[in-house]
């Protein structure tokens, strides 16, 4: 309640001040704007606080720089109810919005219809003016052809720039910072450039904060509310959005994040690179099953210091349950550069239902230097977590993931016999068995997913990079070395299309998988070497973390989950299941 009182008096005191300073004036020639950056239904409460903050400014108009939907589907039905939703969003905006079409929201060539349909065929790429300044929207992602600016499209914008030459400002939203990707050649429209009035270049796509002068050019990279690795404006990863005021030639600009305003250069240009190593992820510390018995357990927490500089953490238990006791309740400790110290700590705690947001946490922070030399903190947390638990069967017998020969070896394995919903938690409406064996080499898993209607299954993914999760699938996730951070992922459609990725990157390890259709269910068969897990033969008793999804677009709701995880992207390593080995 206080934090909340707190960021509504400085958004007031803000408003105040603009309202004094800009807004009472008749002034022609002068005018506001703001810029808001992905979002993409991410974290949708942060997003629709930032449309009441930017109604409440009552800017002449708004500009999205893209990302605006999820998107990455196949179905333009589902592209349709997810623009149906983020309109919803955005009703309280009472001035003019302008669309800057993102990756997510015109993926394929299936769903950019609908893009045009929400906005108009005209607004895949355009231009308009508001008095004294020229605003031009770029796709740079025109017909899938992505970070680029397609031929056609680069002389249309050129044309358009030598039509406005005179104008006193012009501005640029493109949501593709392709001015920061190595593999656009961004200089010669970069030269170009120089010679019109621009005042500001607008992008989002890599969600961060990022801010820049070249050749006198104010480059802004934002983010309103799509997902990062952690919340921290001042390290460049915040929630936001720009505000511009224009006053004849003269262009101001304020960053809002969480309620507090910004100088545009109060971030310095590259600290989005820098801070990762100073913001370590959540983890969580794995606990047996609160609501079968009391918890006692003594854990060893890992303080990593990923920096280049010795660093001061301060350890210290969170709970509104003070039936749980540790020892100690907190720590203070210095780690050097590059190490890693474990801090041991005893856990009690009653016996009983908790939610996994009621369950305690072990706060962690440090303090963190600005590039610009602002002092700021870095967080992060230990959730208690009680996961899940599966098995993998040692097996001699002989699989065969293209028959069913082997129906034998499969019907005595202990499984998984349900996923959940992904928003509600409750089991899914359709039953998903999971079952997983292992010999001296490889790794079997069959997946078994029932189907009222298996007419309606979807199988498009097409391409070199197929979007498998936006059809029907089953996805397996498996962090062989259950450190929460990295971790194999593997998915299939019913029509047999794979997409797979490791720390490695895509398409970085092989495995054979069988897919069947039957008359109410489709299933999978898979065979994994351990060799391309990079992984021995696991030992009795071996853990991994593990996960399983599984999509249903003809569901409401389409993911369900084995162990609950965020709805959409980046995946929660934390949050995984155990698949220990018998």
């Amino acid at each position: 309640m206080h934090q909340n009182y707190l960021r509504s008096k400085i958004f007031y005191l803000f408003l105040v001040f603009i309202s004094s300073s800009f807004l009472y004036t008749a002034n022609a020639q002068k005018f506001s704007f703001v810029v808001l950056g992905d979002s993409q239904f991410e974290n949708p409460a942060s997003f629709e606080e930032i449309v009441k903050e930017t109604e409440l400014l009552h800017p002449d108009f708004v500009i999205h720089v893209g990302d605006m939907i999820h998107g990455y589907t196949y179905d333009i039905n589902t592209a349709r109810e997810q623009w149906k939703k983020f309109k919803k969003q955005i009703s309280p905006l009472t001035m003019p919005f302008y669309p800057t079409p993102g990756n997510h929201d015109v993926t394929t060539k299936e769903i950019q219809p609908a893009y045009t349909e929400a906005w108009g065929k005209s607004k895949l790429y355009y231009s308009f003016d508001y008095k004294n300044s020229h605003f031009i929207i770029i796709n740079a992602f025109l017909d899938q052809q992505f970070d680029t600016i397609p031929k056609a499209e680069y002389q249309w914008l050129l044309r358009d720039l030598e039509k406005s030459k005179n104008i006193k400002n012009i501005f640029i939203s493109f949501h593709s910072p392709l001015y920061m990707n190595p593999k656009y050649d961004w200089k010669p429209l970069q030269r170009i450039l120089t010679h019109y009035n621009i005042k500001g270049v607008f992008s989002g796509h890599y969600h961060i904060y990022d801010y820049r002068l070249e050749n006198g050019i104010p480059y802004f990279c934002i983010n309103s509310s799509g997902n990062m690795d952690f919340n921290n404006f001042l390290a460049g990863y915040g929630h936001g959005f720009l505000y511009a005021t224009v006053d004849s030639d003269k262009v101001d600009y304020a960053f809002v994040s969480n309620g507090k305003v910004y100088p545009p250069d109060e971030v310095s240009s590259g600290e989005f690179k820098r801070s990762p190593a100073f913001f370590n992820q959540d983890k969580t510390i794995n606990i047996e099953d609160p609501s079968k018995h009391p918890i006692n357990l003594t854990t060893e927490v890992p303080v990593q210091n990923r920096s280049n500089i010795r660093r001061n953490y301060t350890l210290g238990w969170e709970t509104k349950d003070y039936r749980w006791k540790f020892s100690p309740w907190g720590e203070n400790i210095s780690v050097g550069a590059g190490q890693t110290k474990y801090i041991k700590f005893s856990i009690s705690g009653p016996e009983g239902k908790f939610s996994r947001d009621e369950l305690p946490e072990l706060k962690i922070s440090a303090p963190y230097k600005t590039l610009s030399g602002l002092e700021t903190t870095s967080t992060y947390y230990f959730h208690l977590f009680n996961p899940p638990l599966t098995y993998a069967a040692y097996t001699k017998g002989k699989i065969n993931i293209n028959n069913n020969d082997d129906e034998k070896l499969w019907a005595n394995v202990k499984g998984i016999t349900r996923l959940f919903n992904g928003l509600t938690g409750k089991p899914d409406e359709e039953e998903t068995n999971i079952k997983v064996l292992y010999d001296d080499k490889k790794l079997y898993l069959k997946v078994v997913g029932s189907e009222t209607n298996t007419g309606n299954l979807s199988s498009y993914a097409y391409g070199d990079i197929p979007l498998v999760f936006a059809d029907d699938d089953f996805e397996l996730f498996f962090d062989t070395k259950h450190d929460q951070s990295n971790f194999y992922r593997l998915m299939v459609n019913p029509k047999g299309k794979v997409l797979c990725s490791s720390p490695k990157g895509l398409f970085s390890f092989k495995f054979e998988v069988n897919t069947y259709v039957g008359r109410n269910y489709w299933s999978a068969k898979f065979k994994i070497p351990f060799s391309q897990l990079h992984i021995k033969k696991p030992k009795k008793g071996d853990i991994w973390g593990f996960n399983v999804i599984r999509h249903r677009p003809q569901s409401k709701v389409e993911q369900s989950f084995w162990s609950p995880m965020q709805y959409y992207l980046p995946y929660q390593p934390e949050y995984f299941g155990i698949l220990k080995f018998e």
